[in-house]
C-alpha cells in the first residue's frame, strides 16, 4: 500500500462496540494477529488503495495520542477533548459527531442533601464549609477543567477539586468528597450509589462520540478517503 493511516478506536468502554460497528456496516473487517484482546489491527481499504492501521487505546488516551502525532484520526468523546489541554484542543479538528456516546456532564450530589438543589445551593454550602469547618467543599471528578471552569461562571468559590482516578461515583460513600461532577447516560450508576445530577442548572457539558482527526494529518493524501468512512 502507498499510504498507511493509523486509526485510533476505544479499547474498551461504551464508546468501543459502536465504533467498531462502523467499520461492520462498511463490510471491513479489522484483522488482529493476537486475537479479539490485541491492541493493534490492520484493515485493507482495497478500493482506496490505502491501508490503515488500527490502535485500541483508552478515549481519552486516544486524544493525547492524536495530538502528539501517533495516529492520524480517532474516535472518542466530546468531554474528553473538551476537558483536554489547551496545547492539544489546537492540535486537533473534530470532523463529525457520532449518533452513539451520548451523555451529560453533571454536578451530581448524594439523595440525602436535600438542601441541594441548584448551583447556588452550592455556592452556599461551600461558604457554610469554609465558615463552619474551615475547610473547602470536596468535589471529585476525573474532568478538572470542565468543572474548574464551570465553578468559575457559576461564580462558586470555596471549593476544591479532587481529581478521580477510577470509580467517581464512590467517592462521595466514601466521604472523600461532598459533590461529584460526572457523565450520566443512563443514571442507574448514580442511583445505585445514592446521588442524583443537579438538573435545574448543573449541567456542563452535552457530549457525545465524534471522528476527530489531528491538524497534521489534513495534508496527507487519501485523508478525506478514510474520513469518508466516518
Amino acid at each position: 500500500m502507498k499510504n498507511e493511516f493509523t486509526i485510533i478506536l476505544p479499547s474498551k468502554g461504551r464508546l468501543r462496540e459502536k465504533s467498531l460497528n462502523i467499520f461492520k456496516k462498511k463490510k471491513l473487517k479489522i484483522l488482529s494477529a493476537k486475537g479479539e484482546r490485541d491492541l493493534i489491527g490492520h484493515v485493507n481499504l482495497k478500493k482506496f488503495k490505502i491501508g490503515a492501521r488500527i490502535l485500541y487505546l483508552h478515549a481519552r488516551e486516544a486524544i493525547t495520542e492524536l495530538a502528539n502525532g501517533t495516529g492520524d484520526i480517532c474516535v472518542s468523546g466530546m468531554d474528553l477533548l473538551k476537558d483536554s489541554d489547551p496545547n492539544i484542543q489546537k492540535k486537533i479538528k473534530v470532523y463529525k459527531s457520532l449518533n452513539f456516546g451520548h451523555a451529560d456532564l453533571f454536578i451530581c450530589s448524594p439523595i440525602h442533601f436535600l438542601d441541594c438543589q441548584t448551583m447556588l445551593d452550592v455556592s452556599e454550602i461551600a461558604s457554610d464549609f469554609i465558615k463552619n469547618k474551615k475547610k473547602p467543599l470536596k468535589i471529585g471528578t476525573k474532568y478538572k477543567r470542565l468543572v474548574e471552569k464551570f465553578l468559575i461562571e457559576k461564580n462558586v468559590k470555596n471549593v476544591e477539586i479532587v481529581e478521580s482516578k477510577g470509580a467517581t461515583e464512590a467517592m462521595c460513600r466514601l466521604s472523600q468528597v461532598q459533590l461529584i461532577g460526572e457523565i450520566v447516560s443512563s443514571g442507574k450508576t448514580l442511583f445505585s450509589n445514592d446521588l442524583r445530577p443537579l438538573k435545574k442548572d448543573g449541567l456542563i457539558l452535552k457530549s457525545s462520540a465524534a471522528c476527530m482527526v489531528a491538524k497534521k494529518s489534513l495534508n496527507k493524501k487519501g485523508i478525506k478517503k478514510v474520513l469518508s468512512l466516518f
